[in-house]
């Protein structure tokens, strides 16, 4: 939002003038609660902000070897709404729906539209225009170059805190569900009513428990879901209940994708068709199924709902609470999936919308974004792990998704051992239609959970060797059909997920599998939420030094579990052993290697090294 043109340039002046009085504001009236928070608010936009101003100072070349630009990007066609252009040459981290920065490499100063990426295919890319932005500016032709944008809203935060500062009794009320002095209430009669709705629902025990403490809690309530435990499910069947008991109920989320997955899963497990989603329609894209679409509108008065009438769903990020889309709405109940990913500001946005608030997430799987260093360690977590001190609430305790293999390990080190596979998924494992001619061992349904280690060293965010190996054994089980819907890579750094795609899209040409190329290759933040029946997960590193420089962020114990809980039939990890010779002086990160290690450990361990040269002579043969 800031730095799009000369003309926007004096627009972004007096925005970041508006973020310092409101600031200055809060600091005068506020309490230390709110002067963290704000602190907190201020701190990470600042450091976003400057971080991608180093990287639009960088000359063209380098952004666009560190994947954060395109250039000799070619505009095809422009109409009011939509641009479509031509990048011969596509190696960039963008994603659909990120927001970009079109220029003549001068993303600083000068001409510059900024813009949403819609999709992608090929060379081609589409795009339509962003925050108080057009295309009547851009003309036809070559010598574009796409960058990353910003978007800056902080000031929606911040006068949020300004008004929660003039508001002592809600600021208290959510200083004591943050410090334990507030615990979970319930009401009598609702706990009667919600066991007889349970009578008519599939519920296993701990599902049972959950979804009738969160029917009748009065104030909150936390629903812890490892993967795969059905967390969806319960949340699904949790806001139909509350609609058709006439609440109006708010699902939101850190992510729109979670959103939509939220609203999509209620229309399809209740048939609820209450349902509406208030956000940007370019983050409308999956909320439909063959049945039916949860209709999306900018603004709630869009909708067929009055904000006082009774008995619906609304699903929208907390930021819409701070805006004409859901401006001064109030909800009966808010629940938050992924709540292990929200933030307390945002997260105390919701909750000031609400009467009760039910937080479903997991705070061993992914957590919030940070991007900046905070002295005070609260302020980084999320509001479900904050709450979680106090409440543990109820845990989902039976996964329908890893087989007892798959399970034993993350059971064991993330759930304090209480996680356990359900009779359906317990033996399940991979069966390939037809029997692999290459890597048969390590396709085989036993072991279902095994470590491939390739003797490299010296490796940071890219390893070849790993890059085809799991490229390799992701086209040999689709070749034996295994569908590629039913098959993910993943890697801790973008750039070896790019490594790994070109060597899907090689095997595609020669092998003539098209098919191939529609398997996801991605990273851990981007997988939380999916599952396949074979995953294969490339370590990558292999140089202790430069593991050591990114421990926190590479042996994070939260990424590793989301990782290695994906696969429902079959896990493989690709790694060099070398990687755990790191060594860190702090005591916590270095136990965060010897998780890793322990995950080594505890898996069947495949030498590729001896592989290839006794058990699969096969695969020498076809080399």
């Amino acid at each position: 939002m800031f730095f799009r043109s000369y003309r926007q340039s004096a627009r972004d002046g007096q925005y970041f003038a508006k973020c310092h009085a409101y600031s200055g504001i809060i600091t005068a009236m506020a309490s230390p609660f709110i002067e963290a928070l704000t602190e907190f608010i201020n701190t990470e936009q600042d450091t976003q902000n400057r971080q991608l101003l180093e990287i639009w100072q960088q000359p063209v070349g380098k952004r666009v070897a560190a994947g954060e630009a395109v250039d000799s990007v070619e505009v095809l066609e422009i109409l009011p709404h939509r641009a479509t252009l031509r990048a011969r040459f596509n190696n960039s981290k963008f994603r659909p729906n990120d927001n970009l920065r079109l220029s003549f490499d001068a993303p600083l100063s000068g001409f510059a539209v900024t813009c949403i990426l819609e999709d992608e295919q090929n060379e081609i890319l589409r795009i339509s225009p962003g925050y108080r932005s057009s295309f009547f500016n851009l003309v036809r032709g070559g010598g574009y170059t796409l960058d990353r944008d910003q978007i800056d809203v902080r000031y929606l935060l911040l006068n949020f805190l300004k008004n929660l500062a003039g508001n002592p009794e809600q600021e208290y009320r959510f200083r004591a569900m943050l410090d334990g002095q507030l615990l979970p209430a319930f009401n009598a009669q609702r706990l009667q009513q919600a066991a007889q709705s349970i009578s008519k629902l599939a519920f296993n025990p701990s599902q049972a428990e959950a979804f009738t403490r969160a029917f009748a809690a009065e104030n909150y309530y936390l629903i812890q879901g490892p993967p795969g435990t059905g967390k969806t499910w319960v949340l699904a069947q949790l806001a139909h209940q509350l609609a058709q008991d006439g609440e109006r109920v708010l699902i939101t989320a850190f992510t729109h994708r979670a959103i939509n997955n939220a609203l999509r899963a209620i229309g399809q497990k209740t048939g609820n068709r209450q349902l509406v989603k208030v956000g940007p329609y370019h983050q409308a894209d999956d909320l439909a199924w063959d049945e039916w679409q949860v209709p999306n509108v900018e603004r709630l008065e869009q909708s067929p709902y009055h904000p006082s009438a009774t008995g619906f769903i609304v699903g929208a990020t907390p930021y819409a609470l701070c805006t004409s889309r859901l401006n001064n709405v109030k909800f009966d109940t808010v629940i938050y999936d992924e709540a292990g990913q929200m933030n307390l500001p945002l997260a105390l946005v919701g909750m000031q919308s609400a009467n009760r608030a039910i937080f479903i997430g997991d705070h061993q799987q992914m957590p919030p974004l940070i991007t900046a260093e905070h002295q005070r360690e609260w302020v980084k977590q999320s509001i479900f792990e904050q709450l979680f001190r106090h409440t543990s609430g109820t845990m989902l305790d039976i996964t329908y998704r890893m087989n007892t293999a798959i399970n034993t390990f993350p059971s064991r080190q993330f759930y304090a051992g209480r996680l356990t596979a359900h009779p359906s998924a317990s033996d399940r494992r991979l069966s390939l239609p037809e029997q692999p001619k290459r890597y048969a061992t390590l396709l085989a349904p036993d072991p279902a959970a095994i470590f491939i280690t390739l003797d490299h060293r010296g490796n940071g965010m890219r390893a070849p060797q790993e890059a085809e190996l799991a490229a390799n054994l992701a086209a040999e089980a689709f070749r034996c059909g295994l569908p590629a819907n039913e098959i993910a890579i993943v890697a801790p750094y973008r750039a070896q997920g790019r490594l790994i795609r070109q060597q899907l899209q090689t095997i595609a040409a020669q092998q003539n599998l098209p098919g191939l190329l529609t398997i996801v290759v991605d990273t851990v933040e981007r997988i939380q939420g999916q599952e396949r029946d074979l995953v294969i997960l490339s370590l990558t590193t292999s140089d202790p030094q430069h593991a050591a420089e990114r421990a926190a962020f590479y042996f994070q114990p939260n990424r590793l579990n989301v990782a290695i809980t994906r696969a429902r039939r079959k896990r493989i990890v690709i790694g060099s052993p070398h990687l755990f010779e790191t060594q860190i002086s702090d005591p916590i990160l270095q136990s965060w290697v010897g998780i890793f290690k322990a995950l080594y450990v505890e898996s069947t361990i495949i030498p590729w090294n001896a592989y290839e040269a006794n058990l699969d002579p096969g695969i020498r043969a076809e080399q």
